[in-house]
């Protein structure tokens, strides 16, 4: 057993979720589920970041407390964590005085203490979008930010910086000989190129009178912390630095970020520097994946082609929403486009023709012709059956340990897939007057859902629930999904009973 920490990036708290925020917390949720499931002992943290100028401008302009809005923001999170069937075990804000704000300002004394943070005046072009310091080469041709399409605000400040610069070499070296393995490769690329072009230090704090809403820089209450210190301090926070040093012990150093690409560079340079000058060991692996896009356009409210997951699963479920996220879309990291026409095909053919089709017919033939059971004495899994659920095993565990979810899906698309072919092939039904080769048949099949069920769990949860009171069991590997390529279903029970269940998902026309 191996303890791992998991943790998302933590949303900024001036609006409610969307899709980029519900495809982060799938991806991390899977890989929880199935890092739970291999017997690793996981703890899995999500947040809020809640600091910052925007935030408090926000709230102004609503005419509400800052802290009234983010509790209702907050709110909005983790009730679309709750309809993901998201499993976090803790959730860490950063306006959490108890928890967070001793971390962000322990971290702060130790960089300090290194020699790390020093005052100077700073003049430089700050987005209020973004909450950062744009370089003017990372501008657009008009002058723009790139993200938000707004010319920045030209600040002059007397500031405390950061010497990211300093780590430059040391970061190359780390991200180059994966210490810190970032996926997917063309993302560890666009890390090192940056690298390359030489960093420069950091603003990390911003006045108080200019941004009022935030952690107070130590022993000097006239500047307030920059974003850098204050929100990506939570991996700390969220498992116990600066209150619950056992916890922290366990799980650290994290086992994987999973964040977006547009955060990137801050997580896998400026936080692993922030790592390096505290003399703590750097985060393991960061997952970097895409966005969530909308007829081949990236979502806004001013295209008016903004999709919002709780009107997805309103009509297909949650599980269908975590399916498209898993499959929708290419490679590792890629961007995944929605229409609605591709997302309902998706859900028809892959889970309602596939999966569906195999637990409604493989249990419902059963229970036909086994009411009360059928005993197992005698039967031997099909050699060609068992080989492919070993080589499913596999392939699942090499892609899932890799952070590649759809590679991984295909392992349990390879099961539906062998169970449809073989129900298809074998025509169970028709051979009614052969008691001895229907029992076989109808055995190998529920030997494949069986593993279906298992493989399938982290992706699908709520489906896998339902799927194993197909089963009716008590006291088998399925009670926990545990995975264990070696385990035969058909082996370890002498009588075999099935339960019919309702259709695990409706087909919509």
């Amino acid at each position: 057993m191996q303890h791992r920490f998991i943790a998302t990036s933590i949303p900024y708290m001036n609006a409610g979720p969307h899709m980029g925020h519900a495809m982060e917390f799938i991806i991390a949720d899977i890989l929880a589920r199935y890092n739970r499931s291999s017997g690793n002992d996981v703890f899995f943290l999500t947040g809020a970041d809640e600091h910052g100028s925007k935030i408090y401008n926000k709230a102004k302009e609503l005419g509400k407390s800052t802290q009234e809005m983010l509790d209702e923001h907050v709110a909005l999170f983790q009730e679309l964590g709750t309809a993901l069937a998201t499993t976090p075990d803790d959730f860490i804000r950063t306006t959490d005085r108890v928890r967070h704000w001793p971390t962000a300002q322990a971290i702060w004394r130790k960089l300090e203490a290194k020699g790390d943070i020093y005052k100077k005046k700073y003049s430089g072009l700050y987005c209020e979008g973004c909450e950062v310091f744009l370089p003017e080469k990372d501008l657009d041709n008009e002058g723009n930010c790139p993200i938000h399409h707004k010319k920045p605000t030209l600040l002059e400040e007397e500031n405390y910086f950061f010497s990211l610069s300093k780590y430059e070499d040391q970061l190359k070296k780390l991200i180059t000989n994966d210490t810190i393995r970032i996926t997917p490769e063309f993302r560890k690329n666009e890390i090192l190129s940056f690298l390359g072009e030489g960093l420069n230090d950091i603003s990390f704090s911003r006045s108080a009178d200019k941004m009022p809403w935030g952690i107070p820089v130590p022993g000097d209450e006239t500047q307030v912390m920059y974003v850098w210190c204050d929100a990506l301090t939570n991996y700390l926070s969220g498992i116990g630095y600066s209150f619950d040093q056992n916890k922290f012990t366990k799980y650290y150093p994290t086992y994987l970020h999973v964040i977006g690409k547009d955060i990137s560079r801050f997580h896998a340079i400026i936080y692993m520097a922030m790592l390096l000058s505290a003399d703590m060991e750097t985060s393991k692996n960061i997952l970097v994946h895409g966005f969530v896009t909308s007829g081949g356009e990236k979502m806004s409210k001013s295209l008016g082609n903004v999709v919002i997951p709780e009107d997805i699963m309103k009509t297909y479920g949650s599980d269908a929403l975590r399916y498209f996220i898993t499959v929708g879309g290419g490679g590792v990291g890629d961007d995944i486009d929605y229409t609605p026409t591709g997302f309902h095909n998706h859900y028809n053919s892959g889970l309602v023709n596939g999966l569906g089709n195999i637990a409604n017919r493989t249990s419902t033939l059963f229970c036909k012709y086994y009411p009360n059971g059928s005993d197992t004495d005698g039967f031997i899994l099909d050699e060609g059956i068992d080989g492919v659920i070993i080589s499913a095993y596999t392939l699942y565990k090499e892609s899932l340990e890799a952070f590649d979810l759809r590679a991984g899906y295909v392992a349990v698309s390879t099961l539906i897939d062998l169970a449809n072919k073989y129900f298809d092939e074998e025509k169970p039904w028709t051979i009614k007057d052969d008691p001895g080769k229907l029992r076989d048949i109808l055995l190998n099949l529920v030997e494949i859902l069986y593993h279906i069920n298992i493989l399938v769990a982290p992706y699908l949860p709520r489906t896998a629930e339902k799927m194993r009171e197909i089963f009716s069991l008590t006291d088998s590997r399925l009670q926990d999904f545990s995975l264990d390529a070696g385990f035969r279903l058909t082996a370890g029970n002498k009588i075999m009973r099935l339960t019919t269940i309702p259709l695990l998902f409706e087909k919509i026309s």
